[in-house]
């Protein structure tokens, strides 16, 4: 008897499992499927390898990779698709591994949402050349694991959030917005790219350790110092 009750225990136990691990992966289907709606208004249907719809499975979908292990959903790389809606951060990170999204060259619209930290795994986020507009949200800090950020040729404004507060990053291209205000103290000795030119950035420009050339500050007329060959002005006597 002893036996038996222990069969059926782990019995019910794998059907706990699998269920649980079918519910998850129905869960993210829907919430992907509702992004994909957000993001591309109209256009949802794109052919018969599209996929991005609630019967298939979201591995085999159009520039979506998952894990081989697990299954997944570790990278959403939807570049030049002629994207024309917004960003749904809450349905996007529902999808708790991902780690790569790059919308590089569509024509997203409206602010980065504050929801884009609960994508709690993202190490790379690309969406440079859009529409995007208004104040980087200062949740973008909360990304712990990110590497590499690109926002560049968009219509940001406003001061950077606190960036630097990310150890890890080694990337940062942030060329032609609007931005403004100080440029942050980042770790330059870390980073391996990194580009604010043709902004509204002033003051003086942070101490880069020779790493990064005048391009990478150009086109910020408020900006002086090295390496750019405006100079600072000297600080009034005391």
């Amino acid at each position: 008897m002893g036996r038996l009750i222990l069969f059926w225990a782990a019995l019910m136990g794998l059907f706990l499992l699998f269920s649980v691990s079918r519910s998850e992966t129905e869960e993210v289907r829907q919430a992907l499927v509702r992004f994909m709606i957000q993001i591309s208004p109209g256009n949802i249907n794109r052919g018969a390898n599209w996929g991005w719809n609630l019967t298939s499975d979201p591995c085999i979908w159009q520039g979506v990779v998952c894990n081989a292990m697990s299954k997944s959903v570790i990278i959403i790389h939807l570049d030049k698709l002629n994207l024309s809606g917004v960003l749904d951060a809450n349905s996007l990170c529902v999808a708790k591994s991902l780690a790569l999204l790059s919308l590089n060259h569509n024509q997203i619209v409206g602010n980065l949402p504050e929801g884009i930290s609960n994508c709690s795994q993202l190490r790379r986020l690309f969406i440079r050349g859009n529409n995007f507009s208004g104040i980087l949200p200062g949740s973008l800090s909360k990304l712990s694991k990110l590497i590499m950020l690109d926002i560049s040729s968009n219509v940001f404004s406003g001061e950077l959030p606190d960036l630097p507060r990310i150890s890890g990053l080694v990337g940062f291209l942030a060329d032609n917005n609007d931005l403004s205000g100080r440029i942050p103290e980042f770790n330059y000795l870390n980073l391996r790219a990194f580009n604010v030119s043709y902004n509204n950035f002033s003051g003086p420009i942070p101490d880069v350790h020779g790493h990064f050339n005048a391009s990478s500050f150009s086109g910020n007329p408020g900006l002086c110092g090295k390496p750019l060959q405006t100079p600072c002005p000297s600080p009034p006597p005391s």
